[in-house]
């Protein structure tokens, strides 16, 4: 009789999945510090994007911040702002961890930034997300596009 697994599919610790052939961030993958930067601002930016959207959507529903007299151009011009506040927060956690080099958890030094990107490199949840945020912005703009432009 064969004992069945009780490993849950994804595994908590890694996030290891089914692979993802291919993402954005491979373009980043000819220096390990670039793909790191990429994502580490990456991440800010998927973060709090949408949490700006949001926040724009409740603006321009309290008459409160009205940029454009449409909803959604509102929502976009928040979520914009907020998410590049987000990638600038996440370059300067990044700066902050390089600055403590040996003392960092894991050591920022070659072996820890080798570590790290191969981390990432196969981490299931982050390369899709990396696919969604970028499919989001091609949907996006060819919807903007479809329209007639902003």
């Amino acid at each position: 009789m064969a004992v069945e697994s009780e490993e849950p599919l994804l595994d908590a610790k890694n996030m290891d999945g089914p692979a993802v052939k291919w993402t954005i961030a491979d373009l980043f993958a000819v220096n390990n510090n670039l793909f790191m930067t990429y994502h580490v601002m990456g991440a800010g930016w998927d973060a709090l994007t949408p949490v700006g959207s949001v926040l724009g959507g409740v603006l321009f529903g309290t008459n409160l911040y009205r940029p454009y007299p449409g909803l959604l151009a509102s929502m976009g011009t928040v979520g914009f702002g907020v998410g590049c506040a987000g990638m600038a927060l996440g370059l300067a956690k990044m700066s902050h961890t390089v600055s403590q080099g040996e003392n960092a958890s894991p050591p920022w030094n070659e072996d820890g930034v080798q570590n790290r990107v191969d981390g990432l490199k196969h981490n299931f949840m982050v390369r899709v997300m990396d696919l969604s945020a970028w499919s989001g912005m091609g949907l996006a703009a060819a919807v903007m596009v479809g329209f007639g432009g902003p």
